[in-house]
């Protein structure tokens, strides 16, 4: 995966999908321009959503480009999985309303269980990787990424971007971090703190 930098949901259908040729974007391994490589669908918002899938001719990698504020794997956007770590873990059902996510009568057993999700996936093993590639700072991660990035909304959207200018290390959302994007069979021989995935793939 690499990220779209500065194209978040709402834009990246005109900027990616439209057909027209798509911006430049060079391989996180070898620098080489990315070219487009057909689609990659996945739910955004509860809808089907086509994803750009691009290619590297010299490394024969094949990336998708996610957007800016997307998570990977899970139809989760960082935004909402920052307002949730706001209200905290002991308050699970006013961080499902803090994150936005609706729910009828009979599915708020469902949603509170996926935000919880979220928290179990940022754990000591998140926070020790995050440390690792953040400047030296007081505070748990998320107070140091706002140290860096600044401390207004969206501080996760801007992590990403730093961690991926700075280390090319890919803020996944809830399902961890990895180098250059790339899965973890790429990844058995680098080193730790910049590649573990901490939780599986799914859906929610």
């Amino acid at each position: 995966m690499v990220p779209a930098l500065g194209v978040c949901c709402n834009e990246y259908a005109s900027v990616y999908v439209t057909g027209g040729p798509i911006p430049a974007l060079p391989c996180p391994k070898c620098a080489a321009v990315l070219q487009a490589h057909g689609w990659h669908w996945r739910f955004v918002d509860g809808l089907f959503t086509a994803l750009r899938r691009v290619k590297c001719w010299t490394c024969i990698k094949t990336h998708v480009v996610l957007p800016a504020d997307l998570c990977a794997y899970r139809d989760a956007k960082l935004p909402a999985v920052e307002a949730a770590l706001d209200v905290g873990a002991v308050h699970p059902t006013a961080a499902t309303r803090a994150a936005g996510i609706r729910w009828d009568h009979d599915e708020v057993a469902e949603a509170v269980r996926k935000v919880r999700r979220w928290f179990v996936a940022f754990d000591a093993r998140f926070d020790q990787q995050v440390r690792a590639l953040l400047p030296a700072a007081e505070g748990t991660w998320l107070e140091r990424t706002r140290a860096v990035v600044g401390s207004s909304p969206g501080a996760l959207v801007r992590l990403r971007a730093w961690l991926w200018e700075k280390h090319r290390v890919l803020l996944l959302g809830p399902t961890g971090l990895r180098r250059h994007g790339l899965v973890r069979d790429d990844l058995r021989r680098a080193s730790p703190d910049l590649c573990i995935v901490t939780a599986p793939p799914d859906t929610t």
